[in-house]
């Protein structure tokens, strides 16, 4: 009820804008993501699916290649000796926002055959890596000390601790990890498309819809499929940590 009540006061509120000349009709905006759905615009001749296509493999891609790194690393922070060694420098990176690596990207991967690309991909990694690799840091680090004591009474050793004991309990932290680094990763395609001429991708749909002219039912229908895109991805990953009933309760 509240959803559809919240629907109903943002629709509304839609049209009030648009009564003010602020933002085109809701229905005109609806008809125009219709046609990019099928028919795609004239100015790119490419279906708004495709453009989320391009979008959505860079991130895939890019995530994918964070998460390799994220996770191992991660865990390996239970190691005082890895954290001591790692941490400080990740430290001082992670509060670099993934825009501000987009000049030095572009610089980087300049000599690659289709250099644009790679350095969107690049961008994606380091939105995707540092929330997904503090949050696995952070579960493992924090393994309760009764269980590595329990598991020292029955004669574990440091690697047995590491497999049976720390990797199980950060289980639900590498599941937010890629859920939260997903998010991210999904926000810096975006930017990085509407930066850099790529060809394809939602961000570079929405820079040419500004730039021929500021075509807002098409904007706002590129925001619309971030949007939906966005929420399909974090609601299968909230549905797997679902799966997981003492996620809470590891972290109390």
């Amino acid at each position: 009820m509240r959803k559809a009540q919240s629907f109903f006061l943002f629709i509304s509120a839609w049209y009030l804008l648009s009564f003010l000349n602020v933002l085109p009709y809701p229905h005109t905006t609806a008809i125009t993501f219709a046609t990019l759905l099928v028919e795609g615009d004239p100015v790119l001749g490419k279906t708004i699916i495709e453009h989320s296509i391009s979008s959505i493999l860079r991130v895939v891609t890019g995530s994918g290649i964070a998460f390799l790194i994220s996770i191992p690393l991660g865990i390996l922070m239970w190691y005082e000796r890895v954290y001591s060694l790692f941490y400080p420098i990740l430290e001082v990176l992670r509060p670099i926002p993934p825009l501000a690596w987009i000049p030095l990207s572009y610089i980087l991967f300049a000599s690659f055959p289709n250099p644009t690309v790679f350095a969107q991909i690049f961008i994606v990694f380091v939105g995707a890596f540092f929330p997904s690799f503090v949050t696995i840091s952070d579960y493992a680090r924090n393994t309760p000390s009764e269980y590595i004591e329990l598991a020292e009474v029955f004669g574990g050793d440091e690697m047995k601790i590491l497999r049976r004991v720390v990797i199980p309990y950060s289980i639900p932290g590498i599941i937010t990890g890629i859920r939260v680094g997903l998010g991210v990763g999904w926000m810096s395609i975006i930017a990085a498309e509407m930066i850099a001429t790529s060809g394809s991708g939602i961000g570079y749909f929405i820079m040419v819809m500004y730039e021929v002219g500021g075509r807002m039912p098409e904007i706002i229908s590129g925001m619309a499929m971030i949007g939906i895109i966005g929420y399909g991805m974090n609601a299968i990953l909230l549905k797997l940590e679902e799966r997981f009933p003492w996620h809470s309760k590891s972290r109390t």
